[in-house]
């Protein structure tokens, strides 16, 4: 099943973010189970080649890959799915308007996005065009980061776009927002319920960054089916202060003997 049925069918997926410009870290991570991953053009140093690379890799190994893009610029849309992009992950969605502006960008259909049959996601040219583009739209994600206090003042209304696949939740910028004191804070889950039950209401997935494995469980268990947990930077960072770990307790050990 495509990424964007899975994920529109309720059913859980699991990704991370990628913030390492490197193919081979691409490579690495198409060799396990993860449904699909997220190159974080918005807080990490993505240029338009090194996404071009990366998202080469993704394609070739058939591991869907998202961008998280810096801003709603229709040129970096474009040329992301031309190179292959299963979707964007877009920031600070705050209102209609704005999912209409992406949709503009993303969809051949709304008759606004610039088309080329010889793209990497085309085949370079051994694809009909007409086929092409249905294609493209059926299987492109738009998954749009509701992340502003201004946000959850049109929140059914930002649901109720058909272009919206799914409403993801970004906790730290969210309670940025709200003046709060972080993703932790017990302030944030009734707002993050209320964006669950808008997303109910009009059948669109909610997804969710966590920072650590053991939240994967809670998440689903609320409703929310597509999970962002931690980054290669973070795996990278935490499998290293645990050998740190073991070794210290090696040094404990020797002293004592």
């Amino acid at each position: 099943m495509a990424l964007r049925d899975s994920a529109q069918s309720g059913e859980p997926v699991l990704g991370m973010f990628v913030k390492t410009t490197s193919p081979q870290i691409i490579e690495l991570l198409a060799c396990t189970t993860l449904d699909f991953i997220v190159l974080d053009a918005e807080h990490a140093p993505f240029g338009r080649e090194s996404l071009s690379q990366c998202l080469a890799i993704a394609h070739l190994a058939r591991l869907p890959a998202l961008v998280r893009i810096p801003d709603h610029g229709a040129a970096l849309i474009n040329a992301c799915l031309d190179d292959g992009a299963a979707g964007i992950l877009v920031p600070h969605v705050r209102s209609p308007a704005d999912v209409d502006r992406i949709a503009d960008a993303a969809r051949y259909s709304h008759g606004r996005r610039g088309f080329s049959p010889s793209t990497r996601a085309g085949g370079y040219g051994t694809v009909a065009s007409a086929p092409l583009r249905a294609a493209i739209d059926a299987g492109t994600s738009i998954w749009c980061q509701i992340e502003d206090a201004e946000a959850l003042t049109s929140l059914d209304a930002i649901a109720a776009r058909d272009a919206v696949d799914c409403l993801f939740i970004g906790p730290a910028d969210l309670s940025l927002s709200l003046g709060i004191e972080g993703p932790e804070d017990v302030r944030l889950e009734p707002v993050i319920n209320d964006i669950i039950e808008s997303g109910a209401r009009h059948r669109r997935a909610i997804g969710l960054f966590v920072s650590r494995p053991e939240q994967i469980e809670p998440a689903v268990a609320r409703g929310i089916s597509v999970i962002v947990c931690g980054s290669d930077q973070s795996v990278l960072l935490n499998g290293v202060r645990a050998l740190e770990a073991e070794m210290a307790r090696a040094r404990r050990t020797a002293e004592g003997s």
